[in-house]
């Protein structure tokens, strides 16, 4: 493998964990999201029973982006340890 071919390689590492960062933000936030649709759930219908209705839907989104993210999270994962491995 020459040096060109394996530079670009671990610029694609470097990047792709870059942005496997970025999604490990996004599953916190979506977690936090949950949490606070839990908390509407909770105490919501005490306010109006509309709010009670919108923290079902907001937690359903929430727990099924964190989902989503967290296959993203793996993938990415899975793909890094490829390209490293195909380095070395």
């Amino acid at each position: 493998m020459n040096a060109e071919l394996k530079q670009n390689y671990v610029n694609e590492v470097k990047y792709q964990t870059k942005m496997l960062n970025r999604l490990k933000q996004w599953l916190s936030y979506s977690i936090i999201s949950s949490s606070m649709s839990l908390i509407l759930i909770l105490f919501g219908s005490q306010i109006h029973p509309i709010i009670h209705i919108l923290g079902f839907i907001f937690m359903i989104i929430s727990i099924i982006a964190a989902i989503l993210i967290g296959l993203g999270i793996k993938n990415g994962t899975d793909n890094v340890n490829k390209i490293i491995d195909l380095i070395s």
